[in-house]
């Protein structure tokens, strides 16, 4: 166990490109610990202490910290999926009330593109849980989802701006902005 430990605090340290005082740093740990915890060989295996430390200031799971690949993620996978589904069938649902409304043929009876909302919305929970699945095995930092996260903000914002301006082209200031 101490060499995959030691494993993955290196490849983190390397795709993150950090130094070992920089997770020092994050983390509390004395570099020269750390460097014993990331030996090649012979690894220092931490307490759980330490492993608490590592996995808040590097800002993965403790279960990938510990476990790996194999264990990592376990339920968030399912926490993601069933999220996912709640919430795209509600959206699926307003899509097709609204393309009947307006005499879609994307809708027929109760199917959208040939699929149900159910249908749709279990398919987007699936591929939302593997994804979510990934992205814990991979060792995936807070901050780089918070990140991701923002940058998603960002960007359906300026896409809600865009659609504001052409559908109310009178509401926009001379400059663009909505």
């Amino acid at each position: 166990m101490a060499d995959d430990l030691a494993a993955r605090l290196r490849s983190l340290r390397e795709r993150r490109g950090w130094t070992v005082v920089d997770m020092a740093e994050r983390t509390g740990i004395p570099k020269r610990t750390l460097d014993k915890y990331m030996l090649r060989s012979g690894a220092n295996l931490p307490g759980f202490e330490a492993l608490l430390a590592m996995a808040k200031g590097l800002g993965v799971s403790l279960d990938w910290l510990a476990f790996g690949n194999e264990f990592s993620g376990e339920g968030s996978d399912l926490l993601a999926s069933v999220a996912a589904e709640l919430e795209s069938l509600q959206y699926f649902e307003t899509i097709m009330h609204r393309a009947r409304e307006a005499g879609s043929s994307l809708v027929d009876g109760e199917e959208l593109l040939g699929l149900t909302p159910e249908e749709w919305a279990g398919d987007l929970a699936f591929r939302v849980g593997e994804r979510a699945k990934k992205l814990a095995t991979e060792g995936v930092t807070r901050e780089e989802l918070l990140l991701r996260r923002a940058a998603s903000n960002e960007r359906t914002t300026e896409l809600f701006r865009d659609r504001v301006a052409r559908k109310l082209p009178h509401l926009s200031e001379p400059n663009g902005k909505v």
